[in-house]
C-alpha cells in the first residue's frame, strides 16, 4: 500500500481551553515549517487540514512538491468545551471526508501538524502490511495511546470516528483515552512500532519542548521490548483480537530475548 501524511493543525486557536501555545504568527510558521519538511524529507503525498478556516495555500502557490500537497480548512471548534481533542477528531473526519488522496487504498500516518518526526523515512520503509492495521505508542498501563503520531489503513481511522462523540476534555476524556479504546476494541491488528518516533517541535497544550535525540543501542533494544510487551498486553485485554498459544509462547520468548540482550549491554 502506498503512505500519506495527514498533518492535522488549528492555526487560531481562539481561546481554545487546555492551549499553552496560542501565538498565531507562530503556530502559522511551525505548521508551514513542517509542511516543507514532509515534503522534502518524504515522497509521500501530504494533506494538510486544519480548523480555524485560515487559508495558507497562497504560501505553496509556487512549491514544486505542489502535486503532492492537498491543504484543506474549514471552521471548526464550535463545541469548543468539548475541547481541542474533539477538534482533532473533527479535523480527521474532515480531511477523511474532503480529500482525493485519502480516499485510496492506503496508509495513513496522522501527525500533529507543527511537530517534525526526525526518523519519518525509517518509520514509512517499516509499513510494509497488506491488510487493515493500527500502530500507536501506548502508555504501560493502555489507558492513554500517543496521538502525536500514529499510522492506520482508513478501516481503523472509520472506527475512530466512530467514538468522537466520547471525547470530552473538560470530562477528562481526552482524545488519547478514545485512540486507546478503540484500538482495543477493534478487530483490526495491532502492529507496534518497531523503532521510538523521534519527535522535535513543542506541545501546544503544556508548552514542553520535544527534543530528538539519536537513541542508543540501549534505547533501541528496551523500545523493541517495550513495543513486543504492548502487543502482548493489547492481545490479552483486547475482545476481538485472538492469538494462538504458539504465537503468545513466540512473542514471550521475543520479549525475553530482548531483556537478555538489555542485560548483556550492562555488563
Amino acid at each position: 500500500m502506498r503512505v500519506a501524511i495527514l498533518l492535522t493543525g488549528c492555526i487560531n486557536p481562539d481561546g481554545m481551553p487546555f492551549t499553552w501555545l496560542t501565538d498565531t504568527n507562530e503556530r502559522l510558521k511551525q505548521y508551514v515549517d513542517a509542511i516543507h519538511y514532509y515534503l522534502e524529507a518524504t515522497n509521500c503525498k501530504i494533506v494538510f487540514c486544519e480548523n480555524s478556516n485560515t487559508d495558507i495555500f497562497p504560501l505553496f502557490e509556487n512549491n514544486n512538491n505542489n502535486d503532492r500537497l492537498e491543504i484543506h480548512t474549514f471552521q471548526g471548534n464550535k463545541e469548543k468545551l468539548k475541547g481541542k481533542g474533539y477538534g482533532e477528531a473533527e479535523i480527521i473526519e474532515y480531511a477523511f471526508q474532503h480529500s482525493s488522496l485519502l480516499k485510496e487504498n492506503i496508509i495513513v500516518i496522522k501527525i500533529t501538524g507543527r511537530l517534525i518526526v526526525n526518523n519519518i523515512c525509517q518509520i514509512i520503509k517499516s509499513l510494509k502490511y497488506k491488510n487493515d492495521f493500527v500502530t500507536c505508542i501506548f502508555h504501560s498501563d493502555l489507558s492513554f495511546a500517543d496521538s502525536r503520531i500514529f499510522c492506520a489503513t482508513p478501516a481503523f481511522y472509520t472506527e475512530l470516528l466512530r467514538n468522537k462523540s466520547n471525547i470530552n476534555d473538560n470530562e477528562g476524556r481526552y482524545f488519547e483515552h478514545i485512540l486507546s479504546y478503540t484500538v482495543i476494541e477493534s478487530s483490526i491488528q495491532f502492529i507496534p512500532f518497531t523503532e521510538e518516533p523521534q519527535i522535535t517541535g513543542i506541545s501546544g497544550s503544556s508548552g514542553d519542548c520535544y527534543q530528538a535525540k539519536k537513541p542508543t543501542k540501549k534505547q533501541q533494544l528496551l523500545f523493541k521490548r517495550y513495543s513486543l510487551e504492548q502487543l502482548y498486553k493489547v492481545n490479552n485485554k483486547s475482545r476481538n483480537k485472538h492469538q494462538g498459544l504458539y504465537k503468545k509462547l513466540l512473542l514471550l520468548i521475543k520479549i525475553y530475548g530482548y531483556q537478555l540482550l538489555v542485560k548483556h549491554l550492562n555488563v
